[in-house]
């Protein structure tokens, strides 16, 4: 037991996020069924799935309501809905708030 603690203080940073990113790997691998039975309860529209899509982490709120082709106040709307749900999940706060789709989660 003594020599894996050893090991584990000696792995470097790329060890720690390989490891790490097998653990979101598998936890993906769990919540996924769960992920796509909200989706089909859902019933997105297909305006929906697009801000859905856009939810990359990288586009503000107003950037996907004009991708998308819809309301900001429409996307401002929506996007708290599905975080509640667990479905998105916001990766700022303020004026730069910004979502992330599960299925978009770099991992």
């Amino acid at each position: 037991m003594k020599d894996r603690k050893v090991s584990n203080e000696r792995m470097g940073d790329d060890e720690i996020v390989n490891r790490l990113s097998i653990v979101c790997k598998l936890m993906y691998m769990q919540v996924r069924p769960g992920i796509e039975m909200l989706k089909e309860e859902l019933k997105m529209t297909k305006k929906q799935k697009g801000v859905y899509l856009l939810c990359d982490g990288e586009n503000q709120i107003s950037e996907i309501a004009k991708k998308a082709k819809c309301s900001q106040r429409y996307v401002e709307k929506l996007l708290p809905e599905w975080e509640k749900k667990g479905l998105i999940i916001s990766v700022a706060k303020g004026p730069s708030k910004r979502y992330v789709n599960i299925e978009n989660l770099q991992i």
